[in-house]
């Protein structure tokens, strides 16, 4: 975490344990609120802890191991007479020190600390995966609640708007100035503009909810939608870019390299041990009352294993096929990335594409809402006209929130297949 954002989370949550002050979220900071008490993510940070120790623990193999061995006890002990002792009280003790210091293992230990390396870096590609998917959830639980709200807002103008249509109407055929067809219409179009205002509310409140279940608080005051992030120029630089870091795929790399470790863990049980051995001793009444010895001794210690019954040849084997398993899992994830970032540009330019053509049919709506309702002003059009103009600009206000959104949340979700941030 940088020290910005470790500064920004803290202050972030004492702002947001004041009530009374006016607070405005950013999208960064939702992600961040998101991020931060995860329990996908604290599982994730938690594999990697435990691989970390895993780590520890391999490396710990070419280091000295310092072991005491140490017994007491009280007795009686008989030895008829023989070396002159007859029945005595005895207090046998005796310690035993040796440090060992492994010289040889055939590579076995250098096997555990490369197939435990790997194992820690394909935990944090997992969890930096994780994280980036987790941060395109937030952008997408955001983009959800502005565009909810802004919809709810232009459902509510439009009810209001064809609640004074169907009153003007009702006074227009009380004195039948229009037919009753005319008022059954503005009536109905007045029930479908409630029956949407209820659907909108309705998604207000849903994505409220899943914004709860992502960031972890309610979204009271939300900053207007922001600009999509950054994101490469052409198909051709995301591939390359995924293929190089995207999470799934360097996790997969990992694990095919730490099972390949594995393979020359396996075959070193076949070769030879050396470990370099120190031992000092002490020993009191162990065979006959008054005995004593003390020592100390050096030397080297070495072992082979000739013959297992087939027990070593059994886990290379095992090994090689994990080894092979885990190979045609990159090559699984290298096609899955490639489609699935050919699927996220592919939004993403479509998204833009949306986006444009959205704005050009508010305009155009917005524009032939204001003609009609010109026309039907002086009579040249029925009203019928002018609530099928109404329904139609708001229809292309609705699709333009929902593009601009859906931008935003598209390129989020390339980027959590190109990065693990």
């Amino acid at each position: 975490m940088s020290l910005g954002r470790a500064l920004l989370i803290p202050g972030l949550i004492a702002v947001l344990a004041a009530p009374q002050i006016a607070f405005a979220l950013s999208l960064q900071e939702a992600i961040a609120l998101a991020q931060r008490a995860n329990p996908i993510l604290a599982q994730a940070k938690a594999r990697t802890d435990a691989a970390e120790a895993r780590l520890a623990q391999a490396r710990a193999g070419r280091l000295p191991g310092l072991t005491l061995f140490g017994e007491a006890g009280q007795g009686t002990t008989d030895l008829g007479g023989f070396f002159g002792f007859g029945h005595a009280d005895v207090s046998p003790r005796a310690a035993n020190l040796e440090l060992r210091q492994p010289l040889f293992s055939g590579g076995a230990v250098s096997a555990a600390i490369e197939r435990a390396r790997q194992g820690r870096d394909a935990a944090l590609a997992q969890a930096g995966g994780a994280k980036a998917l987790l941060a395109a959830q937030a952008a997408e639980a955001y983009v959800a609640v502005l565009a909810a709200r802004e919809i709810l807002a232009l459902n509510e103008a439009q009810v209001r708007q064809m609640g004074e249509m169907a009153r003007q109407a009702q006074l227009q055929f009380n004195g039948g100035e229009i037919s009753r067809t005319d008022l059954a219409q503005t009536q109905a179009r007045l029930a479908e503009a409630r029956a949407a205002l209820a659907r909108a509310s309705g998604d207000v409140a849903r994505t409220g909810a899943h914004f709860v279940t992502v960031v972890g608080m309610e979204p009271d005051n939300l900053e207007s939608l922001p600009a999509p992030p950054e994101l490469p120029r052409s198909l051709d630089e995301a591939m390359a870019t995924a293929l190089q870091t995207s999470p799934a795929l360097v996790a997969a790399q990992a694990q095919a390299r730490a099972a390949d470790a594995g393979v020359r863990y396996a075959k070193a049980e076949r070769l030879p041990t050396l470990a370099l051995s120190a031992t000092a001793s002490s020993a009191r009444d162990q065979f006959f009352p008054g005995y004593r010895a003390d020592g100390v001794s050096f030397g080297v210690q070495g072992r082979w294993t000739l013959f297992t019954g087939g027990l070593v040849s059994g886990r290379i084997d095992e090994a090689r096929a994990g080894a092979r398993g885990a190979g045609f899992g990159v090559d699984s994830a290298k096609a899955q990335v490639r489609e699935a970032v050919v699927g996220a540009w592919e939004d993403v330019q479509t998204s833009r594409v949306l986006v444009e053509a959205a704005a050009d049919q508010e305009t155009a709506a917005a524009s032939a809402l204001d003609s009609v309702r010109n026309e039907v002003r002086v009579g040249q059009r029925p009203t019928v006209d002018l609530l099928d103009a109404e329904r139609e600009t708001l229809s292309a206000q609705s699709a333009g929130v929902a593009a601009r959104g859906g931008a935003v949340a598209a390129a989020y979700r390339l980027r959590a297949l190109l990065h693990g941030d």
